[in-house]
């Protein structure tokens, strides 16, 4: 037995926000007698129920979903912590990863290698805050100056990263402090390794997703979001907390404390989430190097017969789309950036 063939084998069920992804899940995690994996950076933090549509109480009765509601609003819970736990889990029961948090599912499935992680520092240490902050006053005072500096330092990485991405540009500018150089020359010497066999259950309807979108944001809306966030705000979580600034509660939280109507609050976490859905999308086609991937536009033209077939440990490598349901080009790329912030819904 080759080192790739001794790995566990997970499936994933991926895609854009609102593609249904929860509801392909439990099937598939049914269909293997496995649990759900949820692989969500909102769900992660209890209290935040309806904007991050964490399953009800009868879909977990249905099928037992580890990985969610892990931490309180206020924790700090990084993607590394994340693969600990999930490598952990899957371990220990097998499991389907469910969920739309790329940098979450590739943090399990492969290893980092962008730094020595005993250099680097938590998103709370006063060096890093301060290095973070030190930036955003530069990009305030002369817009782009970020993007351009992680260029003249690393051009590979910075033409991975859209200029007005700053987030993900001072992530990188900061593991290239860490490495003393280009992180990409580190990523390039060390690429990332394989520690869990994927199969890529890509579900995204194409421009049905749009209008899903809408319904979704108006469906949380009438479920009482804005309760869920006033209640959250008066146990003194607020937008000091990352769980708090997530896409959705950040909108939400503006109502709450009076900066912004309902109605303009619903419009912009739509367009918002819009914006998202297209980013999981470029994530999904350039970051997640799977050794199976399936791409559905129809949840019920699900191909069991592969799934089962590769959970038995049937199957080599094959990097395939349902042919008459593909949705979008697909391919690995091993040279992954870091991944910006992840938002609900």
């Amino acid at each position: 037995m080759t080192e790739l063939e001794s790995l566990p084998r997970a499936v994933a069920v991926v895609g854009p926000t609102a593609a249904g992804k929860e509801s392909l899940g439990v099937r598939v995690a049914e269909r293997l007698q496995q649990p759900v994996l949820v692989c969500d950076s909102v769900k992660v933090y209890r209290g935040l129920d309806i904007g991050s549509a964490k399953p009800d109480a009868r879909t977990r009765a249905r099928v037992a979903h580890h990985l969610i509601d892990l931490v309180e609003p206020d924790a700090i819970f990084t993607a590394v912590d994340y693969a600990d736990l999930a490598l952990e889990q899957l371990a220990r029961t097998g499991g389907v990863f469910v969920g739309g948090t790329g940098f979450y599912l590739r943090a399990t499935a492969w290893t980092q290698t962008w730094s020595d992680p005993s250099l680097d520092r938590a998103a709370d240490d006063p060096q890093r805050v301060a290095f973070e902050a030190s930036w955003g006053e530069r990009e305030a005072a002369e817009p782009g100056a970020a993007w351009r500096a992680l260029s003249a330092i690393d051009a590979p990485t910075a033409e991975g990263i859209h200029p007005n991405n700053f987030r993900r540009i001072v992530r990188a500018l900061w593991l290239c402090r860490i490495c003393g150089g280009a992180v990409s020359r580190v990523r390039a010497a060390d690429p990332p390794r394989p520690r869990v066999r994927l199969l890529l259950l890509v579900l995204d309807p194409g421009p049905a997703l749009d209008a899903r979108i809408v319904r979704r944001v108006d469906a949380m809306i009438a479920a009482g979001w804005q309760a869920e966030v006033e209640n959250l705000r008066q146990a003194g979580y607020d937008g000091r907390h990352k769980a708090m600034r997530s896409l959705g509660y950040r909108q939400m939280l503006d109502v709450v404390e009076g900066r912004m109507d309902l109605e303009s609050a619903r419009q912009a976490i739509v367009l918002a989430t819009r914006q998202y859905a297209r980013r999981q999308r470029t994530y999904l086609r350039h970051q997640l190097p799977a050794e199976h991937v399936i791409h559905l536009s129809d949840p019920e033209a699900c191909p069991w017969d592969r799934i089962e077939a590769f959970a038995r440990g049937e199957g080599g490598p094959a990097h395939a789309s349902q042919s008459n349901l593909a949705h979008g080009p697909t391919g690995p790329n091993l040279a992954a950036g870091p991944e910006g912030p992840k938002g609900a819904p």
